[in-house]
């Protein structure tokens, strides 16, 4: 069943693609492609990547993709791979790959197998939304019944984290003293043959430096290390970019420190930061995950820092510790600031949402927008209104994680996104900052 919308706007027009080579296939409108007369022009578009798309959304059931995260103590997320799953039909066996007479083969090979790029976009209003990038897993037919009905296949998809997770790059006497983390990263990018445009590599410039590396490892883990360091952010976003998001950035970059859009369980209701627009479900919680008042940073080789906050440890009856013992920091200083980071975040236990869910069909216009542009990092606000007559309880939250799930069978789409509390990040002291920037004022940053 085709995804497209019906030119009302109720639906965005979905396209899945996959990287098949087949006899008219269609480049990224971003591409340099040698010879062509207008995506041929040299400083007008990125390196072409070599993939050739084709359309398969005629053909697609349901999808699910999700770019999930895991939180930690205090300010600390790991952003785990983004995957994708998709239930195509099948009826005609084109996607099988013992099918050589099918639409997808060349030179009597079947182009169905794993490793092929796998995207998926949305229009909506005119405007284009990237909704997820990877690369096949699997292909994986239903079970054949005794009737030999087979009408469906699930492809099964990965991103880029998939690729650099099963890299190993060599050991290397060591090298790369003192560097900041981003150039670390786009190192072990480089290293590891990832594109160079910037259309898939999206890294800051790092706060922190960190020791020299002897590489040895898998890249994505060499990479991790890099941003537990800076106590930063590394996730592959919905275009299939690589992106390392400094420690400054969730409080100095606008989408972060604005609020981009408010929901609520009273949809119309004017706040100071927008109009409350409707969500289905926010999940709350508050528990001791995010608690630690005792923080023990070690950088390898070298001396353990450890910080503590008095009152919390008296409040909550005993430490609660969060240690790190393999900071890839260059002095101990460094590994001290990064404790006292920590620990300023984490002191207190978090009365936080954790989750929202928003079905984009229960305001097609206003909602839209929202699922399908909100990214990785963005501030929003949340309202709800408790039982008990009380009043209503309101958060502002940064989105770390995304999931999308489409019916297109039963046309139902819903959206979930996990939230990090964002009230504590609003406060860091930043140099040259006009808000941020004054004395006495805000904790220290660093």
């Amino acid at each position: 069943m085709a995804l497209n919308g019906d030119g009302t706007f109720v639906w965005p027009q979905f396209i899945v693609e996959a990287g098949l080579v087949t006899a008219n296939p269609s480049q990224p409108n971003t591409s340099l492609v040698l010879n062509s007369a207008t995506l041929g022009k040299l400083n007008t578009g990125t390196l072409g990547t070599g993939v050739t798309w084709t359309d398969i959304t005629n053909f697609v059931d349901s999808f699910t993709t999700n770019r999930p995260s895991t939180r930690e103590q205090g300010p600390l997320w790991t952003f785990q791979a983004g995957t994708l799953s998709v239930v195509l039909d099948n009826s005609d066996g084109r996607f099988d790959p013992d099918n050589l007479s099918g639409p997808y083969v060349i030179g009597g090979v079947s182009q169905i197998d794993v490793a092929v790029p796998i995207r998926i976009r949305a229009v909506f209003d005119s405007v284009s939304y990237n909704v997820f990038y990877g690369y096949a897993d699997a292909w994986t037919p239903a079970d054949v019944s005794f009737s030999g009905d087979n009408t469906t296949l699930t492809l099964t998809a990965t991103d880029a984290f998939g690729i650099l997770s099963n890299l190993i790059l060599g050991t290397v006497s060591a090298e790369g003293a003192n560097v900041d983390t981003g150039t670390r990263i786009k190192d072990i990018l480089t290293r590891s043959g990832w594109y160079v445009s910037a259309e898939f590599t999206k890294v800051d410039a790092g706060n922190s430096t960190v020791q020299a590396t002897t590489l040895g490892a898998d890249a994505l883990s060499l990479m991790q290390a890099a941003a537990d360091a800076e106590i930063g952010r590394l996730y592959v976003d919905e275009q299939g970019a690589v992106v390392f998001r400094n420690r400054h950035a969730l409080i100095t970059d606008p989408l972060s420190t604005t609020v981009q859009a408010v929901f609520g369980d009273q949809p119309g209701t004017v706040q100071t930061n927008g109009t409350e627009l409707e969500c289905a479900v926010i999940s709350r919680a508050l528990d001791k995950t995010t608690l630690a008042n005792d923080i023990q940073a070690t950088r390898s080789g070298g001396t353990m820092q450890e910080v503590q906050d008095a009152t919390s440890i008296g409040k909550y009856l005993f430490p609660r510790t969060y240690a790190n013992s393999s900071l890839i920091l260059n002095v101990d200083s460094d590994a001290l600031q990064w404790a006292q980071w920590v620990l300023y975040v984490s002191k207190n236990s978090e009365d936080r949402f954790d989750t929202i869910e928003v079905d984009p069909l229960a305001d097609t216009t206003n909602l839209w927008p929202q699922v399908l542009g909100r990214k990785m990092g963005d501030r929003i606000d949340a309202w709800i209104t408790p039982a008990g007559g009380f009043g209503r309880v309101s958060r502002s939250c940064f989105i770390t994680g995304i999931q999308h799930t489409c019916d297109a069978i039963n046309n139902t789409y819903n959206t979930v996104w996990t939230l990090q509390d964002a009230s504590k990040y609003g406060s860091f002291f930043v140099l040259n900052d006009a808000v941020l920037g004054r004395l006495n004022d805000n904790a220290l940053a660093f």
